[in-house]
């Protein structure tokens, strides 16, 4: 009896610190989502004029959306990670559904963030048509 439990603890020992050493990969990920989002972001306000029109500036950009969008990033790249993978079934088949999900999560992310915060909704320069970049694919929603 004794046995059993030293086991049952040993096996729960382990787990917890296979999971409690991996919380920084979807930090980091979410990190370097943030950064390229927010770089996206600034580029889209240099070429529109943005920036001038309004005050706002690139460094201000980053130093307020480097925290909320790494965190948010991070949720979006655990969350369904722990979802699927947590699943049985093939392997092949979990990482695909982990990757299809993060991925949409994430662009719907982005074109939400270049929708709301990349074009405000009040034309503020002559720059770009309803400041929309010319760089920006036609076929992603503005």
């Amino acid at each position: 009896m004794h046995h059993g439990r030293v086991t049952q603890a040993m096996w729960e020992s382990g787990r917890k610190r296979a999971r409690h050493s991996q919380w920084w990969v979807p930090v980091l990920v979410g990190l370097v989502l943030a950064l390229a989002q927010l770089t996206v972001v600034s580029y889209a306000w240099r070429d529109c004029g943005v920036d001038d029109a309004t005050g706002l500036t690139s460094p201000a950009l980053y130093a307020l959306g480097v925290p909320a969008l790494t965190f948010l990033n991070a949720v979006l790249v655990a969350l369904p990670t722990e979802v699927w993978m947590s699943k049985r079934g093939p392997r092949v088949q979990q990482l695909f559904l982990t990757l299809v999900s993060i991925a949409v999560l994430v662009a719907a992310e982005t074109v939400l963030l270049a929708h709301f915060v990349a074009t405000p909704s009040e034309p503020v320069g002559l720059v770009c048509a309803g400041n929309v970049p010319p760089w920006w694919p036609a076929w992603v929603p503005t």
